[in-house]
């Protein structure tokens, strides 16, 4: 709680700060309410718990724009209150946190750093027999990242970056397996080779770490490369690829290697309409506890369209597949938490398995006038695994928005 306080006390007290910054500082307030409801609150195989929340979510966006710097602080808390008395907590409270810092240091020289910080709580988790795996769980996502430009030549760029992400549950038993950090540095050096084309040469290191399941901790190394183009006005496009060696920290996982690739390309229909696609496949943490690792396959596209002018339409949609091979087994002497349709992890041999999420999301927008929006949303998502429970889940609402 003291922490809540302190951060939006910060805000508050920056907020106010800037007003006599000048004219090139911007303080943007929004709020916004929203009544939603959610067909599966515990993401149950069946017996499904439905139940209706009203959200009140008070947004604070701050902007400081000098010449050669600029700073912006963007806080979302939201209150959430749940109708059904079933659900244990009732009332919640969820915190979003975004910093950035862009620095000019010289004609050649760039700096930027950016920080994301999340304060959330996940409601339980069932098996497969609709049994409880997990209470609800508060944790705190943390993500540092920091970028230097250094422009060597007009046409050739450096990049140096590093990032430091935490994920960390509140719940000693889910803390033990599950609680993790990443550590990551690399570089990018990016060639000009006309004004449509840019190619760049990429080589990273990732170290993750496990508070406690230190069997799944691993060390990965990327090498590739990557070309963005303009096809023209309206065709953009962006493609990536390389090779990732993956070591673990129990010597009796195998240790992974494997080709990664990313892409992805947009299309203005005009200037009302967008369209952005693409795709990648990359060694991935995992995200069943039991598993050290898995490879990752995962689509989506977007639509974004300007009906009328106060009139919007938003779609996106995605499907993640996650494949686990039992090389990668992590922890020896458990038996698969998620694994109704599992055996334990010693003296027989662990399934490889392929775990599917689907999701689709739609909002439509309008404009009452200058400060008032009315929204309309619908989410769904589809889990289709063999190695934790299936479920489906639809989420419905309806929300009002105002910009003072």
């Amino acid at each position: 709680m003291k922490k809540t306080i302190l951060v939006m006390a910060g805000v508050v007290l920056t907020s106010g700060l800037s007003w006599g910054l000048g004219s090139d500082n911007l303080i943007t307030l929004n709020n916004s309410l929203r009544l939603s409801w959610n067909d599966n609150y515990y993401q149950a195989p069946t017996n499904k718990t439905a139940t209706a929340a009203i959200t009140e979510s008070p947004d604070i966006m701050v902007n400081i724009n000098r010449e050669t710097t600029f700073i912006g602080l963007h806080y979302r808390p939201s209150f959430i209150w749940y109708s059904n008395p079933s659900i244990e907590r009732r009332h919640t409270v969820q915190h979003e946190l975004d910093a950035n810092l862009n620095q000019t240091i010289s004609s050649r020289m760039t700096l930027s750093v950016s920080e994301a910080l999340r304060r959330g709580i996940q409601p339980e988790m069932l098996d497969r027999n609709n049994a409880l795996t997990f209470p609800d769980q508060s944790y705190i996502e943390n993500t540092l990242n920091g970028n230097m430009g250094i422009q060597l030549r007009e046409s050739t760029r450096l990049d140096l970056s590093g990032s430091y992400y935490i994920l960390h549950y509140d719940t000693e038993a889910i803390a033990t397996n599950s609680n993790y950090n990443i550590l990551s540095a690399g570089l990018a050096l990016r060639q000009e080779i006309s004004k449509a084309t840019t190619v760049s040469g990429l080589l990273n290191y990732n170290s993750t770490s496990y508070r406690q399941a230190q069997v799944r901790s691993a060390n990965m190394v990327s090498l590739g490369g990557g070309v963005d183009h303009s096809f023209g006005p309206r065709l953009l496009g962006s493609i990536s690829g390389g090779y990732q060696l993956k070591s673990f920290e129990l010597a009796s996982i195998d240790g992974q290697n494997s080709p990664y690739g990313n892409f992805s390309l947009t299309y203005l229909f005009n200037p009302r309409m967008r369209f952005t696609a693409g795709g990648s496949y990359s060694l991935w943490e995992a995200d069943i506890t039991n598993y050290a690792s898995q490879e990752r396959l995962s689509t989506f596209a977007s639509l974004g369209y300007d009906i009328t002018a106060r009139l919007s339409l938003y779609a996106s949609g995605g499907i993640t597949r996650g494949k686990y091979s039992a090389n990668q087994a992590a922890i020896p002497g458990a038996v698969v938490i998620e694994g109704a349709n599992q055996t334990s992890l010693t003296g027989e041999t662990v399934m490889d398995g392929v775990d599917t999420i689907y999701q689709f999301s739609a909002r439509l927008s309008y404009q009452l006038n200058r400060h008032n929006w009315i929204d309309l949303g619908y989410a769904h998502t589809t889990a289709s695994s063999e190695l934790r429970p299936d479920f489906d889940q639809n989420l419905y609402d309806v929300g009002w928005r105002i910009s003072f």
